[in-house]
């Protein structure tokens, strides 16, 4: 397990070691009913903030991807622990179980499936649940995207010719307009693509938010007090549209990747409920191999980072996953799940790691490193702030 000094201002939320190693694909996590679920390698589970730990709470040790609950009713994407020679998301399977039995039900259909090189795969991307019905689902595999009105029993098929690079796509209902449904992703030629139906499904447009770009886009964000204002998170920027998805505007683009303004892969963007002027966004570079989180305090038009990370050596600390959850931002990693609270910010703070001489290494209030502090002034020592003697 990583230590919480590790992260400097991260906390770690003492995640069980083993079940979060090395993912193919990305595992989900949020909020379902006011509790914080994840899916994890060795099954699902669930954390009390009381006790600040994780309990088992459905399919001891199977890997799941993503799942949706209805009662004790739950629909989940699982894959093989291990298929060499196979990508284990490209043999994944939907299961429906009620948590009170001891087996599951296959409903995968055929035809969610497709053929490569003489191998039949079933790449299941995104599970979605309407907001308000929740017997109502809908799925995008890699031939295209169906929906259950009657919790996975029978699947209506709405969509081909998915394209599928991206696991880190938002699948799902506009919050208040049942109409509206939209997935994104990237089209064949690595750009941001974004579907978009008006009618339940029946019907979809394509949009290319930036055709001029080489980004993917990944999480939307929807804007609680206007139900046409919608952010959406790429690489390298931050896109909003005022017309409810059908035209976007860039709001962020990095100029270079330096210090001062990269965001990377970013994968969250999250109004802050109780703020909805705020927004944050929380992103990682494959470059530097490290995390950024940004705010915005006024609806995503404009945009500064409040914290990053120093030089990571590999990907334990990408942020797959991240959710906002009473108060902290929740970042889901390869060593496991961390927290960032944004109100004891100030400024730029630093997350440091254990490969460097963090104990021995000061930083100004805007993250820059200091050689030689002056006593009496204030810096920043293992991501807390310090008076130096």
């Amino acid at each position: 397990m990583a230590d919480a000094s590790v992260l400097g201002i991260f906390e770690d939320t003492n995640f069980p070691a083993g079940i979060s190693g090395e993912r193919d694909g990305v595992h989900r996590m949020e909020v379902i009913n006011g509790e914080l679920y994840v899916a994890t390698e060795k099954g699902i589970y669930i954390y009390s903030e009381s006790s600040n730990s994780w309990s088992l709470w459905a399919l001891e040790d199977v890997n799941v991807m993503d799942f949706k609950v209805n009662g004790d009713d739950v629909v989940a994407i699982i894959v093989p622990q291990d298929q060499k020679g196979f990508r284990a998301v490209e043999l994944a399977r939907l299961i429906r179980f009620n948590r009170n039995l001891s087996e599951w039900e296959d409903i995968m259909y055929a035809d969610m499936g497709y053929y490569s090189s003489d191998q039949f795969l079933t790449y299941v991307m995104r599970l979605a649940q309407h907001p308000s019905k929740p017997e109502t689902l809908m799925v995008a595999a890699y031939p295209g995207i169906w929906i259950s009105e009657d919790f996975g029993s029978t699947w209506n098929f709405k969509f081909d010719l998915l394209y599928g690079y991206n696991e880190h796509q938002f699948l799902g209902w506009h919050p208040t307009k049942d109409n509206v449904l939209l997935y994104t992703s990237e089209s064949d030629a690595l750009a941001a693509q974004i579907l978009r139906s008006e009618n339940g499904g029946n019907d979809w447009g394509i949009i290319n938010p930036d055709p001029n770009g080489d980004n993917s886009c990944h999480n939307l964000a929807f804007d609680p007090d206007n139900d046409d204002h919608i952010l959406y998170s790429g690489e390298g920027c931050i896109f909003e549209s005022n017309d409810c998805g059908k035209t976007w505007q860039c709001v962020y683009r990095q100029e270079s990747l330096n210090d001062e303004t990269e965001i990377g892969y970013a994968y969250n963007v999250m109004f802050d409920p109780e703020n909805t002027n705020i927004v944050y966004c929380v992103g990682a570079c494959s470059i530097h191999q490290d995390i950024h989180i940004f705010k915005s305090s006024d609806k995503g038009k404009t945009w500064a980072r409040i914290a990053r990370s120093n030089l990571f050596d590999n990907h334990e600390y990408w942020p797959y996953e991240s959710v906002l959850f009473n108060g902290k931002i929740y970042l889901y990693m390869q060593e496991g799940v961390f927290t960032y609270n944004p109100d004891n910010n100030s400024g730029i703070e630093n997350i440091v790691t254990d490969s460097d001489n963090s104990a021995e290494t000061f930083y100004d209030l805007s993250g820059r490193i200091v050689s030689n502090p002056q006593p009496g002034t204030i810096h920043i020592q293992c991501g807390k702030k310090i008076i130096v003697k």
